[in-house]
């Protein structure tokens, strides 16, 4: 029953009280100035031609004011960033249908329990991967139909989320298909391009080759920033926990919790979404 109640509210568009709360805090956000914050941000858009937004109202500005601590100037250079983002990238979204990414099966997860100091835990099973019948590009688009479907929800928009890369059974065969292109377009996806507040990155299960490996995409990122919350734990539960409350996490790493792989979420997805998810999928260039 649990379930089906998180799965209904995975639609849900409204703000309620306590999120008005938390988007105060997390996001500097001041309900009276909602609007102007809003309209200021869209006037930028407009005057400065920098970028072509697939959408100007309300509700799509709004997520990159959150993620950018309502200051209307760094939002813009989010939405910028963005968009040009996805001139670039046309295969990772251009008429994909959303639903077909199901076939990714367990290789994203999710923690359907959301709180201020985590967010929502997305989970990255890069072991279950396998790179013969899927391409690494395939990872990120599912990355992003994750994010963007998940970024619809004003829950999400103000508590942000937190990544868990998890490399058992990962190899270096694994590692030859992260080319530097697709390691730009998954830092670009989780956060420097994409109007998420991300809360952390942290790697378990790593062996020290793997994670020597994954220091040289460090010369790839945009900022140096990028890096400064990204976290690696080897093999130690205990090192993750003093991150991330048990309280959020899989029983695999020691937590209580049952993830969702991205399968079912999808599924749940398909079977409680409307004609206003299908506009809004629509609208970003989704196929459905």
């Amino acid at each position: 029953m649990f379930r089906e109640i998180a799965f209904r509210a995975e639609l849900d568009r409204h703000i309620v009280p306590e999120c008005e709360d938390q988007a105060r805090i997390l996001c500097g956000e001041d309900p009276d100035n909602r609007k102007n914050a809003i309209k200021e941000l869209r006037d930028m858009i407009l005057e400065r031609g920098e970028c072509i937004p697939p959408r100007l109202d309300d509700a799509f500005l709004l997520r990159f004011l959150r993620a950018r601590r309502s200051i209307p100037a760094r939002a813009h250079r989010l939405l910028v960033r963005y968009c040009r983002f996805r001139e670039q990238n046309p295969r990772l979204w251009k008429d994909v249908y959303w639903y077909g990414l199901a076939r990714l099966g367990n290789i994203f997860e999710g923690v359907l329990y959301d709180r201020p100091d985590v967010g929502r835990l997305i989970i990255g099973r890069l072991g279950k991967w396998d790179p013969d019948t899927t391409s690494a590009e395939e990872l990120v688009s599912g990355m992003l139909l994750l994010l963007e479907v998940g970024i619809m929800q004003p829950k999400l928009q103000v508590l942000g989320g937190t990544a868990l890369l998890d490399c058992d059974g990962m190899t270096l065969y694994h590692m030859r298909q992260l080319t530097p292109t697709v390691a730009v377009q998954a830092m670009n996806v989780m956060g420097y391009s994409f109007p998420l507040h991300q809360r952390g990155v942290h790697v378990i299960n790593c062996s020290r080759i793997i994670e020597k490996l994954f220091y040289l995409f460090k010369r790839l990122a945009p900022v140096d920033a990028i890096w400064k919350n990204v976290y690696f734990h080897g093999y130690d539960n205990s090192s993750l926990h003093r991150y991330i409350d048990p309280e959020c996490l899989p029983k695999r790493y020691g937590g209580y919790r049952e993830a969702v792989s991205l399968g079912e979420w999808l599924t749940a997805i398909k079977q409680y979404k409307d004609d206003n998810f299908d506009k809004d999928m629509s609208s970003i260039g989704y196929g459905v």
